[in-house]
């Protein structure tokens, strides 16, 4: 039987480890983008490339510590993500791409970062 990974646990630099909902929450490395660019002839079919940012999209448990506007304004935080397969990655001058969202006792919030570097 293989363990499957999932995010385990996120300490920002700013705010300390964030309360992370049970199975909300995923991680996306940084990378490339590739589109194809068919040719007229399978043999002229090719690719571009493009940088994409790492993203990392959490369900916060909204216990009252960090609230939705101080997660909100986040500009340049580094995020210390872990797995359960004991993986580390970091992002470092992670923003957050738009306003939290505060539901049922919960936050979402999304930050990117230029890399994501793994430990």
């Amino acid at each position: 039987m293989h363990r499957l990974a999932r995010v385990h646990r996120v300490i920002s630099s700013r705010l300390g480890e964030l309360p992370l909902q049970e199975g909300g929450s995923t991680f996306k490395p940084a990378g490339k983008r590739r589109e194809t660019k068919a040719g007229e002839v399978w043999q002229n079919t090719g690719f571009t490339e493009s940088q994409t940012a790492a993203e990392l999209r959490l369900k916060l448990n909204a216990t009252g510590a960090i609230g939705v506007e101080e997660l909100s304004e986040m500009d340049s935080d580094t995020l210390t993500i872990w797995t359960t397969d004991g993986k580390q990655y970091l992002m470092a001058d992670a923003w957050v791409t738009e306003p939290g969202q505060l539901g049922n006792a919960e936050i979402d919030v999304t930050y990117n970062s230029q890399k994501s570097d793994r430990l």
